[in-house]
């Protein structure tokens, strides 16, 4: 698989599951998940007709695939309650998995696992999972075309962190003392440090005010840094 993001997420996948893939688009990970005899069945799922096509164009080129079905349809609208055991929602901005999680709230809490890759908000999406009474299992990151991710596999359950450190850059991760999530942090301090040297050679009263906001997230960055390093 060529896709760094999609493997990770293939690989949180539990072994002999049946699975929905939603907003599949071309079903890469569908046809991963297939042809290592990772899941009994798979349903992969998009709004778009035209990418389902696609994918069934895919499937008529390799008859020995048969364990996927393919429904073209917006969200887990497509699936009953228990109908999958895993769900895979990813490529997407974490506010639409929200409203995906949301609109089908029976659906989500019935399936085993969720493994959620958000483009963005995976802030604001860890806590919206322990709103609704989900808890983070695990957390993968990796940087692809530059640009860091973090993958969130998730169940049924009660949970609150006790910091908003955890919320913003994953419990997990730091507790894993993820290089990527280091990486990240320090190229947001470099980032950080350079605006605060062009302001304070500003030095005027809106650019003290961006200072004082400044230095309050750099420092949060470098108690993260430090969590990671110690």
């Amino acid at each position: 698989m060529q896709s760094l993001r999609l493997k990770l997420i293939a690989d949180l996948v539990d072994k002999n599951s049946i699975v929905a893939d939603i907003g599949t688009d071309h079903g890469i990970v569908p046809i991963y998940l297939s042809k290592e005899k990772i899941c009994k069945k798979i349903i992969a799922s998009d709004i778009s007709e035209k990418s389902l096509n696609k994918l069934y164009e895919k499937l008529e080129l390799n008859p020995q695939i048969n364990n996927i079905d393919l429904r073209v349809g917006n969200g887990l609208n497509i699936l009953k309650p228990f109908e999958v055991d895993t769900i895979i929602i990813s490529g997407m901005g974490g506010n639409l998995i929200e409203e995906i999680i949301e609109e089908s709230l029976e659906v989500a809490k019935s399936s085993s696992v969720m493994i959620l890759g958000a483009n963005n908000a995976v802030e604001q999406l860890r806590r919206f999972l322990h709103l609704k009474r989900f808890i983070i299992v695990d957390e993968v990151d990796l940087y692809e075309n530059d640009k860091y991710y973090q993958i969130l596999k998730v169940k049924t359950g009660l949970e609150v962190y006790e910091e908003d450190i955890y919320y913003e850059f994953g419990k997990i991760l730091i507790e894993k003392k993820s290089k990527n999530l280091l990486k990240f942090i320090n190229e947001e301090i470099n980032s950080m440090n350079n605006i605060v040297e062009h302001l304070n050679s500003i030095n005027t009263e809106s650019s003290k005010e961006r200072l004082e906001t400044l230095d309050s997230k750099l420092n949060l960055y470098k108690k993260v840094r430090d969590m990671i390093e110690a």
